[in-house]
């Protein structure tokens, strides 16, 4: 089971509107591109001026629950944003982690996603955040050290323990095969008369990326088509 994504699905269920990876290529529109590449870039790269909890406040501003990267890598400005908050910190045997960021490494190499980057910036800028967030988890930069990852991973966890006890934020932590019980228990929710959702470990992530390559080579195309015909009509016309 894929325990973010399935976080994600319980959280909806149960009345949130949670914030996860996908919802940034779903908020082209509204600039989220480019929002967290310019924060990463900040945080991470020390390129340009930091975002503060009020500028990630709007740009999460329609939702009511995060998981997953960009915002797990932002978490004493939410824990400032959201100070009545809490926080649900998901664990898993850290092989299965690996192997997660291994595939999302995968896809940030595919050939199409590399091209498209070249025609369309929103893309470009994606890519660019996906890979930062990837190499985040070894702040030496040895990111291709499984050793060095999993201490980060580790580093990660401690690091939100401690958040939350500095900020005094209620803490859940929390496994896929724990189930709706404590969860809708910390959440005050009431349990669903179902099962707890389960997301392929895999295949939803590939399948999600491969929807993105495919609808932004459509509209990539669209753009060029577009020009075309507006450049002929001009050349050809009275």
């Amino acid at each position: 089971n894929n325990p973010l994504q399935a976080l994600q699905a319980a959280l909806n269920k149960l009345g949130y509107r949670c914030y996860h990876m996908q919802e940034v290529p779903n908020n082209r529109h509204n600039g989220h591109f480019w929002a967290w590449y310019e924060a990463m870039l900040a945080k991470f790269k020390g390129e340009g001026p930091m975002y503060t909890p009020q500028d990630l406040d709007k740009i999460l501003q329609d939702y009511s629950a995060v998981t997953d990267i960009p915002c797990v890598l932002f978490p004493e400005d939410l824990m400032t944003a959201y100070p009545n908050a809490k926080v649900i910190l998901t664990t898993r045997p850290v092989d299965a982690w690996l192997k997660s960021l291994s595939k999302l490494h995968a896809i940030t190499n595919w050939k199409s996603m590399r091209l498209l980057a070249k025609v369309d910036p929103d893309i470009a800028k994606y890519l660019s955040l996906l890979r930062i967030a990837i190499t985040s988890w070894a702040p030496d930069g040895q990111w291709r050290s499984p050793a060095d990852l999993t201490a980060g991973y580790h580093r990660h966890n401690e690091h939100i323990r401690s958040l939350t006890k500095t900020h005094n934020i209620a803490l859940l932590e929390f496994r896929s095969e724990d189930g709706w019980e404590p969860l809708c228990r910390f959440l005050n929710k009431p349990v669903p008369d179902e099962p707890y959702p389960y997301i392929n470990a895999g295949d939803g992530l590939a399948r999600y990326h491969y929807f993105l390559v495919a609808a932004t080579a459509v509209m990539v195309s669209g753009r060029w088509m577009a020009k075309c015909i507006y450049s002929y009509g001009h050349l050809s016309g009275p």
